[in-house]
């Protein structure tokens, strides 16, 4: 039986520090502060029932070397750490294995705190002489 976006729902959202969201009036999840999976925004060149999935490039051409009836791009997404993944083809575990290595892609992007500035006496800043 072909997956559905259901069945993302209920893998992405078993996996640690996900939250569903809205982007781009589509439904999507993000691992920490980052987006890692959703529906792209329908377009004529994306197959209907279709999930997006931000990894690297890397992975990404490995993935769709090994099985381009699943993982595709269209032309808008060849210059974006994303792929695109069929669901009516994709196997359970494999979309389990796709949706763990965009959630590492994810949570090792995480933007470090900042840092607060030390508190105590500051040297003012001498201005320069103009002549």
């Amino acid at each position: 039986m072909p997956l559905s976006f259901s069945d993302v729902r209920k893998m992405a959202l078993s996996m640690p520090d996900v939250v569903e969201i809205t982007a781009y009036g589509m439904e999507a999840f993000k691992a920490g502060k980052t987006r890692f999976a959703g529906r792209p925004v329908e377009r004529p060149d994306v197959d209907p029932n279709t999930l997006g999935l931000r990894m690297s490039p890397a992975e990404r051409d490995k993935l769709i070397a090994l099985r381009p009836d699943v993982y595709y791009l269209t032309e808008h997404y060849v210059n974006y750490p994303a792929v695109l993944v069929r669901l009516s083809v994709i196997r359970r575990d494999e979309l389990r294995e796709a949706l763990g290595i965009a959630w590492r892609y994810a949570m090792e992007r995480q933007r470090p705190a900042k840092k607060k500035k030390k508190s105590g006496k500051t040297t003012p800043r001498r201005r320069g002489v103009r002549r």
